[in-house]
């Protein structure tokens, strides 16, 4: 079994059928062409950005990537007790996964990789609300 990836993936405001919920279990690439980051396994943090309103500026929950099309993510949602804020975010995560996170204002649909330590340095703390 290899270890897992760690992403962000970046949720704008919700507008479907493009642009999903955070908590629909799909994350809408759009025209990305080929080479879409993510295998069966990997993990991702949601991110939803500023233009959402229910989780603003805030990480609500963790992907476990199940599947993937040319133009979609599938993950298991896994909701968290507290969301880890933008703050905890710019404190928790190295320079370079940082970098990757202050560009997203560019574009509200984005994946990035970052690397296990920002990864378990933002969710050390943090409970998963089991369904």
């Amino acid at each position: 079994m290899k270890n897992p990836t760690y992403y962000v993936a970046i949720f704008g405001k919700p507008d479907p059928p493009e642009k999903d919920n955070v908590e629909s279990g799909r994350y809408h690439l759009g025209i990305r062409g080929t080479g879409i980051p993510g295998e069966r396994g990997d993990i991702m943090l949601l991110y939803c950005t500023g233009g959402y309103a229910e989780h603003y500026m805030s990480i609500p929950g963790i992907g476990i990537i199940l599947t993937k099309t040319s133009d979609s993510i599938y993950y298991r949602y896994l909701p968290l007790l507290n969301p880890i804020v933008k703050d905890d975010i710019d404190k928790y995560f190295i320079d370079e996964d940082k970098k990757k996170f202050s560009n997203i204002r560019f574009n509200s649909y984005w994946l990035f990789e970052i690397s296990r330590e920002s990864f378990c340095a933002a969710t050390e703390n943090i409970s998963i609300k089991w369904p």
